[in-house]
């Protein structure tokens, strides 16, 4: 009977192992005869280990699978904290930044409001546009301290186009995206280069703090206009604004009417002017000079080293670039020389002063040349093209020995030309009597220049020096010759120093 049951048990397979345990369990007394079934038992066994091992092997994927996706989703719940910890911080700064500019906006009183006012006529924009653009900035630190007793006495808003404000400002501007350009007013300086209008404000005394009710009495106000370069700025300020005013004025203060102070005032605008003539040239200079083309196709920063210019030698290609690139530098240098050798228009009444700004001009555009020639970007193309041999380089030597000549004779004109500066200065002033006296003076000094200067002294520039000369005396003579001063010693004076002006003039053409 047992062995039946074993049988079936066999047949079942996967029931084997739960009769035998039953039957071990329910202690049967046995015989050996009962174990026969002992191999088929152990083939249930294996059966059943695999089975185990696939289960366990199914259960490690499973909690594989599982662990890596609690990862990710611990990862997922990390970044989305982190998301949402950010946001909380840039929420955070936002209402500090617009608890700030609150703050700034109940600093605005009845002060404030007289300067906003000024520039919202001034730039054409309305009051409301001014006080929040002026809001933005994060202190008003210069306001406080230009209405304070002891402060100072400039105050300085620019306006000219820069970046967007950010979220700092403590607003956001509609239609405006951070990084563009948009116009903004600066207090005090501007974090780039002044391009824009400087509207500032000054006060005479800071002994007492300022009082909105006499304000407009108080302090001045000004605008520098640097759109077109802050030199042309600051010139036509001098120009139209106070030197008019110092001529219209007739209250000198301490001054008296007496001689000796009326020359003192006259000698005060000559130097304006001179200073106006001084920003004139310095224009002419910056205006004149000629910047050699530049090459974005070709990166001058990699062809420096032995190794890189080397490569670049051997390379055909390469050298027929940087020979076009020298070609067209040649032309430009080449364009200045010849233009330097042609006749100049000038006008009617251009003065001895007026060759000093000219080679001043011609200098300043020389040296920028030759600063250019000696920068990085050509000396690797003259690097290069000489290892690799180039026939170019023949022409651009003989090029480079022009403009240096060109350059060192404009720097000696400058230097021999500056003697008159001084010397010349009684034919640009009022006062005849002292023209009279420092014509002499003048010929002296151009006899010197035809002596000593290497370049000035042909017969070509000694002549049009003394006609320069000769016109502006005569423009002068004419101008006082109906006024109260002893005619015939301005005349017999004025020809003397003009006969020998001619007798110079006549000695430097035979030699």
């Amino acid at each position: 009977m047992v062995q039946k049951n074993n049988k079936e048990s066999s047949n079942t397979g996967e029931d084997a192992g739960p009769s035998l345990a039953a039957t071990n369990n329910a202690g049967s007394n046995l015989t050996a005869e009962c174990s026969v079934p002992a191999p088929i038992a152990l083939e249930d066994a294996v059966a059943r280990s695999i089975c185990h091992t696939r289960e366990i092997a199914s259960f490690s994927s499973s909690q594989e699978s599982f662990s890596i996706a609690s990862r990710r989703l611990s990862r997922f719940c990390r970044s989305t904290s982190g998301v949402l910890s950010l946001q909380e911080v840039l929420k955070e700064k936002q209402a500090q930044y617009k608890e700030a500019r609150e703050y700034r906006r109940k600093k605005v009183d009845a002060s404030y409001k007289y300067i906003f006012e000024v520039l919202s006529v001034r730039l054409g924009l309305d009051l409301t546009t001014v006080e929040e653009m002026l809001l933005d900035a994060p202190l008003l630190e210069a306001f406080d301290s230009f209405f304070a007793k002891g402060g100072s006495k400039t105050l300085k808003v620019f306006y000219q186009e820069g970046e967007a404000p950010g979220i700092e400002c403590g607003r956001t501007i509609p239609g405006v995206v951070k990084g563009s350009k948009m116009m903004q007013l600066y207090v005090d300086n501007t974090p780039d280069k002044f391009i824009g209008l400087c509207l500032f404000f000054v006060r005479c005394k800071n002994d007492s703090a300022l009082s909105a009710k006499t304000m407009h009495e108080d302090i001045f106000f000004g605008v520098l206009d640097a759109t077109e370069g802050l030199l042309c700025g600051v010139r036509n300020m001098i120009e139209k604004i106070f030197l008019p005013a110092i001529l219209a004025t007739n209250n000198w203060g301490a001054l008296s009417q007496t001689k000796q102070d009326t020359k003192d005032k006259q000698n005060f605008v000559e130097t304006i002017n001179r200073y106006l003539s001084f920003l004139e040239g310095a224009i002419m200079s910056i205006e004149g000079t000629v910047e050699l083309k530049k090459i974005d196709y070709i990166n001058f920063s990699k062809l420096q080293s032995f190794e890189k210019v080397t490569a670049a030698a051997d390379n055909p290609d390469m050298v027929q670039q940087l020979e076009e690139v020298l070609m067209l530098w040649y032309r430009q240098i080449e364009q200045v020389l010849i233009e330097s050798k042609q006749m100049r228009k000038e006008a009617d009444d251009s003065g001895p002063l007026t060759e000093l700004e000219h080679w001043k001009c011609m200098s300043a555009k020389f040296n920028f040349i030759i600063e250019q020639i000696k920068g990085p970007n050509c000396k690797a193309v003259i690097n290069i093209l000489s290892v690799g041999h180039s026939k170019l380089l023949r022409m651009w030597q003989e090029l480079d020995a022009r403009i240096t000549d060109a350059a060192n004779e404009s720097k000696d004109n400058v230097k021999y030309l500056c003697t008159l500066e001084k010397v010349c200065q009684p034919l640009y002033n009022y006062d005849l009597v002292s023209m009279i006296h420092g014509i002499p003076n003048l010929i002296n000094t151009i006899r010197m220049i035809h002596n000593v200067s290497r370049y000035y002294n042909s017969s070509e520039r000694m002549t049009s020096l003394f006609i320069k000369v000769n016109i502006l005396s005569n423009i002068h003579y004419k101008n006082y010759k109906d006024k109260s001063v002893d005619q015939e010693m301005t005349e017999l004076g004025l020809e003397t120093c003009l006969l020998e002006g001619t007798l110079l003039l006549f000695l430097v053409q035979q030699n």
